[in-house]
């Protein structure tokens, strides 16, 4: 009966140990940004207010009020003020497009070309609603690996 627990035992060590090494692998390989700027943020074209961005990525900076960052792939694209009306249109080299508006009082995804169109469907964020939704101050789309973050 020792040997079965002792066995079962280690059993679970190993698989601990695998999943472990699985996750670290997803990482580094998938979730990870790299320092230099991966391929998708280097030719990603992002417009704002129908103009397009140079190197700028934060608007008005500093100040005590709420901001939305948008990030792709885990590297930052743009910085803005929530209280200030824009519109951010992103497009990827693979074709990915999304649309971010700010109307001054909710940040929420207007437009995106992925299937399940669940970005969109996340809905608003605004001030009054940021600590009861599900997702929080989140919009994620995940198959162009977007973030709307409203902190």
């Amino acid at each position: 009966m020792r040997e079965k627990r002792g066995t079962a035992g280690k059993r679970l060590w190993i698989l601990a140990a695998a999943l472990l090494a699985a996750s670290v692998l997803l990482y580094v390989l998938v979730l990870r940004p790299s320092a230099g700027g991966t391929p998708e943020t280097q030719t990603v074209q992002v417009l704002l207010d129908g103009e397009a961005l140079g190197n700028e990525k934060s608007i008005h900076p500093g100040g005590e009020d709420l901001r939305v960052y948008i990030t792709l792939n885990g590297e930052a694209l743009l910085d803005l003020p929530f209280a200030e009306a824009h519109t951010v249109r992103i497009t990827q080299p693979d074709g990915g497009e999304n649309t971010v508006t700010l109307t001054g009082t909710s940040v929420y995804m207007t437009e995106a070309n992925c299937d399940g169109q669940d970005c969109v469907q996340m809905g608003e964020v605004t001030r009054d609603n940021l600590e009861v939704r599900v997702m929080g101050g989140f919009i994620i789309c995940l198959p162009h690996k977007i973030s709307v973050e409203v902190r």
